[in-house]
C-alpha cells in the first residue's frame, strides 16, 4: 500500500510540475529567491562538479546549516579530499552559505521533491554519500537517492511530539521513507522514541549537533556600530520573535522603563523573519514612538527599541547583551533554540520549549535556563536580569558550562558515521 501511494505522489509530482516552476518564478517578485540560482531547484547545476568523491549534506534551512559547520570541518580531516556538497532550501542559508564554500565545499539548493529533478541531481552529482539533517523527509528524493545505490544517515533526528501526531495519521507510508535510512542518530531521548513508535530501525541516540557549533560568523562592522548604540545603557534583548512577541516585548519595555525610572533602557528585538521588519517598527511605534530598525541611520541615543533587520547576526547580539527572551515561547508553541545564547553566557528566559524539552528539562535541572508562564513572571525575571542578581549572574556561568559539557556530541557523531566515510 505504501509504495503505491509513493508511486501515486511521484505521478502526481510530475503533473504539476509545471505549477511548481510556476510558483518559483512568483516567489522571485517577492524576493525569496536569488534568481540566477533559480535552475538549482530543478537540478540544473551552476556548479561544475569536480573529480573524485563527494558527500551530499541536506541541511535545509539556517538552524541545520549553522549544525553542519563543525562538521563538515571534522569530515574535511578525515577525508581531506573528500569533496562537500552542501544543499539548503532557503535564501537565507543560501547567503550565509558562501561564507564557507570554498575549493573543496560547493553550495547548491535542495532540488525539488520529483523523480525527473533528483534523478538529473543524482546523475550529475553522484554522491558517495548522503548526509540528511534533522527533519525534512522528502519522500521522493530518499526514495531515489536508495535506488541510486548510496547510504543516507540521518544526523540530528528531530522529530517533534506535533510531527509525530501528523505522522501518525500516516505510519504504514512513514516506515516505508524512514526505511530508506542505514542509519539514524537523533538529537535527544524524546525523539528517539518518536522514530521508534513510528516503526524506525538502526536508531541511536546522540544528542544535538549544535552543541558543537563554534563562533558562527557575523559583521564586525555592525558590532562596532551595535556597542556604540549600547554604550552605557541598560539594555536586553528579544531574540527569534514570532508574531505578537514584538507589541509584548514593547510592553515590557514601558513597564520597566516607568517602574524601575530607567531613562536609557534599550530593547533589541531580532524577528525570526526578518521580512516583518517594517511591519513590527509600525506596531511598535504606537507603543513607543522612538523606535527604529537597526540599520537605519536616524538611531540617536534617545532611541528606546531596535529592530534588527540584517541577516545572521544573533551571534553578535549574544555577545553583547546578556539578557534575553527567546521567541516562539509566549504564548508557547514549541520555543526556539536556546544553545546559541547558553553558549555565550547569555540569562536566558523563554516559555515553555515543547521543541526542545531535553534540553530544557537538563537547563532547568542545572539552573542555567529560568522559564516564565505569564507576563507578570516574564517582567519580574528580565527585571531581575537587568538589574544583574547574584542569581542570574549564576544562570549566565551556568550556561557557558552546561554547552561546554556537550562538546562530546561532535565527536561522538563522527566517530559513529566513520565506517560510512571511506
Amino acid at each position: 500500500m505504501s509504495k503505491f501511494l509513493l508511486l501515486i505522489y511521484k505521478i502526481l509530482s510530475v503533473i504539476f510540475l509545471p505549477i511548481v516552476i510556476i510558483i518559483v518564478i512568483l516567489r522571485i517578485f517577492q524576493n525569496k529567491e536569488i534568481n540566477i540560482r533559480i535552475k538549482e531547484r530543478f537540478a540544473f547545476s551552476s556548479e561544475k562538479r569536480p573529480k573524485g568523491k563527494i558527500i551530499w549534506i541536506n541541511a535545509s534551512s539556517i538552524g541545520e546549516y549553522l549544525a553542519t559547520i563543525s562538521l563538515i570541518k571534522e569530515i574535511r580531516k578525515i577525508e581531506p579530499k573528500t569533496k562537500i556538497l552542501l544543499t539548503t532550501s532557503t535564501k537565507t542559508s543560501a547567503l550565509l552559505a558562501q561564507k564557507i564554500i570554498g575549493k573543496n565545499i560547493f553550495h547548491q539548493f535542495t532540488p525539488q521533491d520529483n523523480p525527473l529533478v533528483i534523478k538529473k541531481f543524482l546523475n550529475y552529482w553522484k554522491p558517495s554519500l548522503v548526509l540528511w539533517m534533522e527533519s525534512e523527509f522528502w519522500p521522493i528524493i530518499l526514495d531515489e537517492i536508495k535506488k541510486f545505490g548510496v547510504e543516507i544517515i540521518l544526523l540530528n533526528g528531530r522529530m517533534s511530539d506535533k510531527s509525530f501526531k501528523s505522522w501518525n495519521y500516516f505510519k504504514f507510508f512513514f516506515k516505508e521513507i524512514i526505511s530508506n535510512f542505514s542509519l539514524i542518530l537523533t538529537m535527544s531521548k524524546f525523539d528517539q522514541n518518536n522514530f521508534k513508535k513510528l516503526g524506525a530501525k538502526n536508531i541511536n541516540f546522540i544528542g544535538n549537533l549544535k552543541f558543537s557549533n563554534g563562533e558562527l560568523p557575523y559583521n564586525k562592522l555592525l558590532e562596532k556600530k551595535a556597542r556604540k548604540i549600547i554604550s552605557n545603557r541598560s539594555v536586553w534583548l528579544a531574540a527569534s520573535t514570532h508574531q505578537g512577541e514584538e507589541v509584548f516585548a514593547a510592553s515590557i519595555h514601558l513597564k520597566l522603563k516607568e517602574r524601575l525610572n530607567l531613562k536609557n533602557l534599550l530593547t533589541i528585538i531580532v524577528p525570526r523573519n526578518i521580512k516583518r521588519a517594517d511591519k513590527i517598527k509600525k506596531e511598535i511605534k504606537s507603543y513607543v514612538p522612538l523606535t527604529e530598525q537597526f540599520q537605519s541611520k536616524s538611531i540617536t541615543p534617545n532611541t528606546e527599541i531596535i529592530i534588527d533587520n540584517s541577516i545572521g547576526q544573533l551571534e553578535m547580539w549574544y555577545k553583547n547583551v546578556k539578557t534575553v527572551f527567546l521567541g516562539k515561547s509566549y504564548p508557547p508553541k514549541g520555543g526556539q533554540n536556546p544553545i546559541e545564547p547558553a553558549r555565550n553566557g547569555c540569562a536566558i528566559i523563554s516559555g515553555k520549549m515543547s521543541n526542545f524539552r531535553e534540553i530544557e528539562e537538563e537547563m532547568l535541572r542545572n539552573k542555567c535556563l529560568i522559564r516564565a508562564n505569564n507576563s507578570s513572571q516574564f517582567y519580574s525575571i528580565i527585571e531581575d536580569c537587568i538589574k544583574e542578581n547574584n542569581y542570574t549572574k549564576k544562570i549566565r556561568i551556568n550556561a557557558k558550562k552546561y554547552v561546554k559539557s556537550k562538546s562530546f556530541v561532535l565527536d561522538k557523531t563522527v566517530v559513529t558515521i566513520q565506517k560510512y566515510l571511506v
